[in-house]
């Protein structure tokens, strides 16, 4: 599990609102207030706007003609998708079917899937009071503890991400942003085959290893940069333009320079700037603050997502 609604759509339905079909309700009110009330009516596609027109007025250039055609299947598709949401707003047993089928949907996101659980909430109290509503806080509750989702709950009901889920999904963006570059997933694989190999060998050496690694990684990433001419990573964090304080971009320019001038891990180094052996310590902390520092890296990245998704 990742620690997602997404991962667990079947588990939802099965464990959360199927039970709630077992409530006395003769007129179905329950599961059509759910529907109306959680569920997003359907909206349609944006119309294309035409780039030129002929002496006629109608489009004529291919890219036009192309966006149009698209267009006009997504409309019919979403006419269909109006119409059944229509007839399921007021029949219960269609709208407790096409309720299910939103979460199984999985194009529907993360956000879009808390967003409706919090709104049944609502619908849960105003149907059946105190007692309802606090019946399906603490199934919730005991829900999220089974499945190690990463969500706080609190009170009325509002879903909170956590720290650990924030950053289990930053590396799940990183993952997914260096699989659609073969040079960018070998050095990802590189970092995870280190990274995984420090169970068997925690000595310095495999740590500096590592640590080579996740700064290749990075410094390629970089380079992805619009704009921006392939370099170092400590002279390509002088041209980003994300910082938002001179001290967080010469934060990681010191943490490449140690990388530098700490002796075999991007250099040969300087042997009398050591301190010490590198620790455990110093392979957790540098991993973590890394791959922390990775969204000012790229724009291919959504912050936004990361918290929430």
């Amino acid at each position: 599990m990742r620690g997602e609604f997404s991962g667990i759509r079947e588990e939802i339905i099965a464990e959360i609102f199927d039970p709630l079909a077992a409530i006395e309700d003769a007129d179905g009110s329950l599961a059509l207030d759910l529907f109306r009330d959680t569920i997003p009516k359907p909206k349609p596609p944006k119309e294309p706007t035409a780039t030129d027109l002929n002496e006629d007025g109608n489009i004529y250039l291919p890219g036009d003609i192309e966006a149009f055609e698209e267009y006009r299947i997504e409309f019919a598709e979403f006419q269909e998708e109006l119409e059944a949401y229509t007839d399921a707003s007021s029949r219960p047993d269609l709208a407790w079917e096409q309720f299910k089928g939103f979460y199984l949907d999985v194009e529907n996101s993360e956000p879009e899937l808390v967003r409706a659980i919090e709104k049944a909430f609502d619908v849960l109290e105003e149907f059946g009071g105190d007692e309802a509503s606090n019946s399906f806080f603490n199934s919730f509750n005991d829900f999220l503890e089974k499945y190690s989702l990463r969500y706080d709950l609190r009170r009325p009901f509002s879903l909170h991400p956590t720290l650990p889920g924030i950053f289990a999904n930053l590396m799940r963006d990183i993952r997914n942003l260096t699989q659609h570059d073969a040079a960018l997933a070998g050095l990802m694989h590189d970092f995870e085959e280190a990274f995984r190999d420090l169970k068997f060998d925690k000595s310095d050496r495999r740590m500096r290893q590592c640590m080579e690694a996740q700064f290749k990684l990075l410094e390629a990433i970089a380079q992805g940069y619009p704009g921006i001419a392939p370099d170092s990573l400590g002279r390509m964090c002088h041209h980003l333009p994300t910082w938002p304080h001179p001290t967080m971009r010469a934060a990681i320019g010191n943490l490449y320079g140690f990388a530098s001038n700490y002796p075999g891990i991007r250099h040969a180094g300087n042997p009398a700037s050591k301190l010490r052996d590198i620790e455990m310590r110093d392979m957790v902390a540098v991993a973590v603050i890394l791959a922390g520092f990775s969204p000012y890296l790229t724009d291919q990245l959504v912050p936004d997502t990361i918290f929430l998704e």
